[in-house]
């Protein structure tokens, strides 16, 4: 285990995780935002394996995703996707099965874990990308003190950052 919240905790994906990651990633709404439209099984398979190989979470020039998962029942809800691009700043990403959205789950990790990079790893500013039409993930950023710093009309979307204190 990676860290932990009240409801939720984060951990490295592993290939047994596959199946239900692919389960949730293939829902419309959720790749309605995201950058696939479709995620089988063997795509699972084959990230997890690509996350397998980073051997620490703030190696730069590495990205990976880890699984978001409910303490109650054990269950894999969403992953985050983290890319390090220098000492001081990373990438964040999120995907949330859409049976878990308006219940603060990503709020919860997404904040939790901004904390704990900046603590365990000194960093000092965290950046995330999200399309223009998606008004939920704006809105998370927002109430997380994120702040719009770029638009790309050639991506169709908005970049928020944060300074961690």
């Amino acid at each position: 285990m990676i860290l932990e919240t009240e409801r939720l905790y984060l951990r490295h994906l592993q290939f047994d995780d596959a199946m239900r990651m692919s389960e949730y990633r293939n829902k419309p709404e959720v790749a309605e935002y995201q950058s696939w439209t479709t995620y089988s099984k063997e795509d699972a398979m084959r990230r997890i394996q690509q996350c397998l190989l980073v051997k620490s979470l703030n190696q730069v020039k590495s990205d990976y995703h880890l699984a978001i998962v409910k303490k109650k029942d054990n269950l894999l809800i969403g992953d985050i996707f983290v890319e390090i691009l220098n000492a001081k700043v990373f990438v964040l990403g999120y995907t949330l099965d859409s049976d878990y959205w308006s219940m603060g789950y990503a709020s919860e990790m997404v904040e939790a874990f901004c904390q704990y990079m900046k603590k365990e790893y000194g960093f000092k500013k965290v950046m995330c990308y999200v399309y223009y039409d998606n008004v939920r993930s704006k809105k998370l950023l927002k109430r997380l003190h994120f702040v719009k710093f770029d638009e790309s009309y050639y991506y169709n979307d908005e970049g928020y950052v944060k300074k961690l204190r």
